[in-house]
């Protein structure tokens, strides 16, 4: 989850907001002053979307204008959430679930089909870090208790991006085991971000944000400064940020457990999972990945964060654009896990081209700075016996 500020002087600025939880009932509109009385609100309207909240933010001069595209941004986010639901009837992933374990294949529109495609393409290049399949086994993880290693074992058996039949040409999936179940779940959201954005530019909008739980885009230039500011969720303490990146352009994505490590024979767990394992990633608490689009962003978010910075931080290297922070967990040292206290740089690691566009917010000035990748690796490369 992010927070997003448009300002000259963020830590000033009039209606920076923190995120909303809880959805509302209803379409809402409001302006929100951006950094003073000469500059022009934008016009936001919210939405609940996706299982969260869909909120659009356009400068634009014409408000008929701005109103008709902000329409039209969210019906294309409600249709790419009406065709990949893995659940809800008669969405295309639904269907594929619902036909596993049968003969019959399902049949996807163009949208749904460059998902699956790209999820299967990272699934191979990650190793099977991230895995479209993998939601039988994450489920029993979340429950907030380790599962018997019977359970584990029964869902392992449906579990497997290799086991997923796609024909790319005819746009037909099927699913070979019963109780394999397809979920794209923050993939989704990204796709759904990058459509509505288009739908926004298709309908002349020249400068806005859009965010659907916590994945941002950003459209043309900020209507302030040259560039925007994005704001990273603490994972210790959500609604708070510990640090501010600055984009030109792309998307911002935000994966961390935010308070939902779970302890179980004496072990504390995450319930973010690596399918490598079949157990939850241990050693990072969040992930923030910038990227050119929104599905981009949030398709490499679980694969980072399974991975690690080491891991990840070589990984990276091949995706031109992309950069990542990752904030490493403080395991039980209390100091670190104050919530009183500033994010400590030294569990920060971001990729190298972030070193000037990423500050730590600190209330006293310091000169600690997060570990780069370079710095990290080579670090890692000295300590090999």
């Amino acid at each position: 989850m992010l927070i997003f500020f448009s300002c000259m002087a963020m830590l000033a600025v009039a209606g920076c907001r923190q995120p909303r939880m809880a959805p509302v009932p209803a379409a809402i509109e409001y302006p929100r002053y951006v950094s003073s009385d000469t500059i022009p609100p934008p016009i936001v309207r919210a939405w609940p979307a996706m299982g969260a909240m869909l909120e659009i933010s356009v400068w634009d001069a014409d408000s008929a204008r701005a109103r008709a595209a902000m329409e039209a941004a969210r019906a294309a986010v409600l249709r790419v959430d009406s065709l990949m639901s893995p659940e809800s009837a008669p969405g295309e992933v639904a269907a594929a679930n619902r036909r596993a374990g049968t003969d019959s294949a399902t049949t996807l529109s163009p949208w749904t089909a460059e998902v699956l495609d790209s999820a299967l393409a990272i699934a191979a290049a990650s190793g099977g870090a991230v895995d479209v399949t993998a939601a039988p086994l994450a489920g029993a993880w979340r429950a907030g208790a380790v599962p018997p290693q019977q359970v584990r074992d029964s869902l392992a058996a449906r579990v497997g991006w290799r086991m997923v039949r796609f024909d790319r040409v005819a746009r037909r999936v099927s699913l070979p085991q019963r109780g394999m179940r397809l979920d794209f779940g923050e993939m989704a959201r990204g796709f759904a971000v990058d459509r509505g954005v288009a739908a926004l530019r298709a309908a002349g909008i020249g400068s806005a944000v859009l965010d659907v739980g916590g994945t941002f885009r950003v459209l043309g230039p900020t209507p302030v400064t040259p560039g925007w500011t994005m704001g990273l969720t603490d994972p210790r303490g959500p609604g708070e940020v510990f640090a501010a990146v600055h984009i030109d352009s792309g998307a911002v994505a935000t994966m961390g457990d935010y308070g939902q490590m779970f302890e179980a024979g004496g072990e504390r767990w995450s319930r973010v999972l690596d399918p490598r394992r079949g157990v939850p990633a241990r050693g990072v608490v969040s992930v923030s990945v910038l990227a050119p689009s929104g599905m981009l962003a949030d398709a490499l978010l679980g694969a980072f964060f399974v991975m690690g910075p080491e891991e990840g931080c070589r990984w990276a290297a091949r995706y031109p654009g992309v950069d990542v922070v990752w904030v490493r967990d403080a395991g039980h040292d209390e100091e670190k896990e104050d919530d009183d206290e500033a994010m400590d740089p030294d569990l920060v690691v971001i990729t190298d081209a972030l070193k000037d566009r990423l500050e730590i917010l600190t209330e006293e000035p310091t000169d600690e700075r997060p570990t780069t990748c370079s710095q990290l690796l080579a670090h890692a490369k000295s300590s090999v016996p």
